[in-house]
């Protein structure tokens, strides 16, 4: 975790909380709307903003929107956390790369890639968060931090270890669960993408599975 605050948060906070009023009719309700519905009424050519949940749904697009605030970067929401990391590991590695990641962060992102992702080919080298100033990262394609880590909560030097990586010609990804954009702002910092489990800390109550990049 960084100790430099981030740039604008109270700002982005502000914009969250009265961002919908610059779209409110008269006699829309204050609270957001959930939209319930798997199909949308499209007569003529399917040439519409919505037509069928799998690909798109208002209330997706609201949540999208509000963690855009938040983050100061375009947002793509996942059913889960482990969704969006998965599409990361996923989509931004090939037979043959390098992985450096928190030898002990979630659990669930290491057996994710030590069961799935380290059988295509990926070389993963596992490093422990509080010395990740000095985990092995020449030739990787892919830094994954995660600060503060769960469940020990040790933290490392988010924008010297973005500097590092970009040095090396990685991406650097910053698991930000447990800190949420309401404290800590890692693309502030360097980082190239953030990925968040926002069944946590993000909705606070345990009564959604959500997460977001």
């Amino acid at each position: 975790m960084s100790k430099e605050t981030p740039p604008g948060i109270n700002a982005r906070l502000l914009s969250l909380l009265h961002h919908r009023a610059k779209t409110l009719r008269r006699g829309d309700g204050i609270g957001l709307p959930i939209a319930q519905t798997s199909t949308y009424f499209v007569p003529g050519p399917p040439e519409a903003d919505y037509t069928y949940t799998r690909d798109g749904n208002p209330t997706w697009t609201a949540v999208e929107t509000q963690l855009s605030i938040l983050e100061n970067a375009p947002a793509v929401a996942f059913p889960s956390g482990m969704g969006g990391i998965a599409a990361v590991l996923y989509t931004q590695l090939s037979p043959g790369d390098k992985i450096v990641l928190p030898s002990d962060g979630y659990f669930a992102v290491r057996a994710l890639v030590n069961e799935f992702v380290q059988p295509l080919g990926i070389e993963v080298v596992a490093w422990p968060t509080a010395s990740f100033d000095t985990a092995p990262i020449n030739n990787a394609k892919l830094v994954w931090i995660e600060t503060p880590s769960n469940p020990g909560l040790d933290t490392c030097d988010i924008k010297q270890i973005a500097a590092r990586a970009h040095a090396a010609g990685a991406l650097c990804v910053a698991d930000n669960t447990t800190a949420t954009p309401y404290l800590q702002s890692p693309l502030d910092l360097g980082v190239d993408i953030v990925a968040s489990s926002d069944t946590k800390a993000m909705a606070g109550h345990g009564d959604v599975q959500t997460g977001h990049l």
